[in-house]
């Protein structure tokens, strides 16, 4: 930095950054009549002008009359320098009562002052402290806000706390963050970490684009509060994002690194728990080198398990540009799953959008920008785009570019002009293509002389329309006003998107032998070889599931004395030429002591399944149905989920003496069982029922009898067959 008083020169080099020997030149004086003139860069370098604060910025004035009183509230900045303090809600209150019998003496009793918010700041390269306080009340609810950040060199503090208090209950939240440079490596230099809890709070994932002002992001990314930042969105945002939620909790995490000094990036992990349990990850990174280019990029992944989502979206900001901020370049991308609930088997992958002209799902992640580039100075502008989409359905690919050239020189208007986009839509299975190529020049010229003018304009369009199999399509081409068409290809023949029954199976079914799988999907406690080399499975009865999938939709369950969920009438059909309706029947038999099912559960598995390979009317999709939607056919059942039956019976007390305990023992090849009774001091042990998880503590009843008997109980719930008692 170089500062010149009169005919004086101070040079100031910020610490860790060396000149190399690199000569800098000495900044010219400018005269009066220079400095009225526009900054213009004559080298082709950008001359970034720094952000300037006005000494006084009024942020909002809030007139407002409650409860037979006049309330003013205003909020404002003020900057001084590297001093800044920021007002929020500095008000008056005037009852009306004021006016009766009004005086001074009066009115200086009864006037009110209040003030919401106050933040102070106090910003250097070398030190910047910084503190703000909130407090707002709505509806019954009160909240206090506060936040702290300290730097003093490469050390830096953060803390964040929020206080809510409902009607019913409080919340709490806090953050801290510990700025210490920790350089591992090169490609991973840790600048700091970050740690937090909510209690009775959730967490909501930004928007990819509200990513970059999400409070713990921002305030850690750019390294504490900063002047022009607003004290009283920061912490609406930060109670929007992790609201009041009773009997849920939040854990979150942070890290701030650098790789290579090149790329910045700072993370936050949230783990929500409690009602539901959702797994957060988001995060800013930014690469730049002033005057030639500037990358932030934001992201974030969420994973919910109680309704079984999995989304993951990345995207450029406002912010990103090369060689001139002029020069901006765009893109995201975005894929998201569904494991559960109507939308089980869904998905969706994409590059930078959508077809134009699909209509995109409520639950899909919409808005993701094109990936491309984009030129805007003045007389020229210039732009080119992509992007790709896979659904269940289809497969989406396009790009378009333009360039615009315009000659303003006021008697005489000139402007030039090239557009051209491609769209692609393919569907996957069966096989069917569909393309549009759209190519448009054009020019114009206005002369505006007094007493006449003339203008002139030019236009050519050229479009290609493509599909297939059986390929063909119309060629379109208009120049001032004549239009001609050209088709070529068999438009009278339908296009054959059908499979033979035999290209069906190949497509989309296994071997015989992997139709149908089975696996045990919770309630395993240990797994035991066996003498004879086979593997036995020991299971909690309490926990214990088992789902049989199947690959071909299930249109009939078949089991001795199972009781299972109706199944959907609806009929279904494979895509395949002249299919019948599909009959598939799934026979279940048990094994063992019994041959019913008596003692168990069952309940169907319904999954989501594209409709171009299962449908309801052995149609095919048309290319309007599958531009419309994901095409999903939805609660089909794909296989069974087994339990042990839930329904309570009889279990008789069993009464053992005080000093008794009975021990019974297991072999692991499940064919014999013995019980042994023992003298004891030793009270019955539970342990190993409450460790798998088999009995809880509350449902085993301790009663002392005359205190000379204890009798243990096992409350009345079934355990399958297998009752414990």
């Amino acid at each position: 930095m170089i500062l010149k008083i009169g005919s004086g020169e101070q040079k100031i080099t910020f610490p860790g950054f060396d000149l190399y020997g690199i000569k800098v030149p000495g900044l010219p004086v400018l005269n009066s009549d220079s400095a009225k003139k526009e900054n213009k860069s004559t080298s082709g370098n950008i001359q970034k002008e720094e952000k300037k604060h006005s000494l006084v910025k009024i942020n909002e004035v809030k007139p407002s009359i409650e409860n037979n009183k006049i309330n003013i509230a205003v909020s404002a900045d003020f900057n001084v320098g590297p001093f800044g303090l920021q007002l929020v809600g500095l008000g008056i209150q005037v009852p009306f009562s004021v006016f009766q019998n009004f005086s001074l003496e009066k009115l200086w009793k009864e006037v009110q002052f209040f003030l919401k918010g106050l933040a102070i700041i106090y910003d250097t390269p070398a030190l910047s402290i910084a503190g703000a306080f909130l407090r707002e009340t709505n509806n019954g609810t009160e909240e206090y806000n506060g936040l702290l950040t300290f730097r003093f060199g490469k050390i830096e503090i953060i803390a964040i706390g929020s206080y809510i208090k409902t009607p019913t209950y409080s919340s709490l939240f806090a953050f801290g963050y510990l700025g210490i440079p920790i350089p591992l490596d090169p490609a991973f230099y840790i600048h700091g970490f970050a740690l937090g809890f909510g209690l009775n709070r959730d967490f909501v994932m930004p928007n990819i684009t509200e990513i970059p002002d999400f409070p713990l992001i921002k305030i850690v990314h750019q390294g504490g509060l900063k002047q022009g930042d607003n004290i009283k969105k920061v912490f609406q945002d930060l109670n929007r994002y992790l609201p009041a939620t009773e009997n849920n909790y939040v854990i979150v995490a942070g890290i701030k690194f650098d790789s290579y000094k090149m790329i910045f990036t700072t993370g936050i992990l949230a783990i929500a728990f409690g009602n539901k349990t959702s797994l957060n990850l988001l995060g800013l990174s930014t690469m730049k080198l002033e005057g030639v280019y500037n990358f932030e990029f934001a992201f974030s992944m969420r994973a919910d398990l109680e309704e079984g989502t999995f989304l993951a979206q990345g995207q450029l900001t406002d912010n990103t540009y090369v060689l001139l901020p002029q020069l901006k370049l765009t893109g995201g991308f975005a894929l998201g799953m569904w494991l559960k609930g109507d939308l089980a088997g869904d998905f969706v992958f994409t590059l930078g959008g959508y077809h134009p002209d699909f209509k995109v799902p409520v639950h899909y992640p919409n808005n993701t920008p094109r990936l491309g580039y984009s030129f805007n100075l003045g007389p020229v502008q210039f732009y080119g785009k992509a992007y790709f989409a896979l659904t269940p359905s289809c497969i989406m690919a396009g790009l378009a570019g333009g360039l615009r050239l315009v000659l303003d020189g006021g008697v005489v208007y000139a402007e030039i002009g090239v557009l051209f986009s491609a769209d692609f839509i393919i569907s996957w299975k069966p096989f069917y293509y569909k393309a549009e190529v759209y190519v448009q020049i054009y020019a114009k010229i206005v002369v505006d002389v007094w007493l006449f003018s003339i203008n002139q304009s030019f236009n050519l369009t050229a479009k290609l329309q493509l599909e297939g199999p059986d390929f063909r399509g119309i060629a379109t081409f208009k120049v001032v006003g004549y239009e001609l068409e050209v088709k070529f290809g068999d438009h009278q023949k339908l296009v054959n998107k059908s499979l033979s029954k035999e290209e069906f199976i190949s497509a989309f079914l296994p071997d015989p032998a992997k139709i149908l799988t089975c696996n045990i999907t919770s309630g395993i406690i240990k797994k035991v070889k066996n003498t004879n080399g086979t593997e036995s499975v020991v299971v909690n009865p309490k926990t214990f599931a088992l789902e049989i999938y199947s690959e071909i939709p299930i249109t009939e369950i078949e089991g001795n004395q199972l009781v299972n969920e109706k199944i959907s009438a609806e009929k279904i059909y494979p895509v395949y030429t002249d299919s019948a309706q599909l009959e598939n029947k799934l026979g279940l038999s048990v094994k063992g002591a019994t041959n019913d099912f008596s003692t168990f559960q069952g309940s169907p598995i319904l999954k989501s399944v594209p409709t171009s390979i299962w449908n309801n009317t052995n149609t095919f999709a048309n290319n309007d149905e599958v531009l419309s939607s994901p095409k999903l056919l939805k609660d089909v059942c794909k296989g069974i989920r087994l339990e042990f039956s839930k329904i309570e019976s009889k279990i008789d007390p069993v009464m053992v003496s005080l000093y008794d305990t009975c021990v019974k023992n297991y072999e692991d090849s499940f064919m014999s069982s013995k019980t042994e009774h023992k003298d004891s001091a030793v009270k019955l042990n539970s342990s190993m029922m409450t460790i798998f998880d088999i009995l809880d503590e509350d449902e085993i009843d301790y009663t002392d009898l005359e205190n000379s008997v204890e009798v243990y109980k096992y409350k009345k719930k079934s355990l399958g067959k297998y009752q414990i008692a």
